[in-house]
C-alpha cells in the first residue's frame, strides 16, 4: 500500500481551513470599525470643545447636507463625505 503525501491528505485540508479561518477572523477585527459602517451603524456626533474645529465642522457639514438635499449625492456618499470632512477638519483644527 502506498503512502499519501502529507499535502494531499485531510490533515493538511483541516490545517490549511484553520489558517484561513484564523486569517478572515484576524481581517475581521482589525477591520471592526470598517465594517461597522458599511453595515450602517450609527456615526457619532463630534461635539468639539474649541471654537475653530466647530466652525469647520459646520461648514463642511452644511455643505455636505446641501448635496445630499439637491441629489447630488446618495445617502451612502452623504455618510463618506461626513466622515472625511470631520477627519480633514480635526486634523487641521485637533480634536
Amino acid at each position: 500500500m502506498q503512502r499519501t503525501a502529507f499535502l494531499d491528505s485531510w490533515r493538511a485540508r483541516a490545517l490549511a481551513g484553520l489558517v484561513l479561518v484564523g486569517a478572515a477572523s484576524s481581517l475581521a477585527y482589525l477591520h471592526r470599525g470598517d465594517i461597522a459602517g458599511f453595515l450602517g451603524a450609527p456615526e457619532e456626533k463630534a461635539m468639539p470643545a474649541n471654537g475653530p474645529l466647530a466652525e469647520c465642522l459646520s461648514q463642511r457639514y452644511g455643505a455636505v447636507d446641501k448635496m445630499l438635499q439637491e441629489g447630488i449625492i446618495d445617502e451612502a456618499k452623504h455618510r463618506l463625505f461626513r466622515q472625511r470632512a470631520a477627519a480633514m477638519c480635526q486634523d487641521r483644527f485637533g480634536g
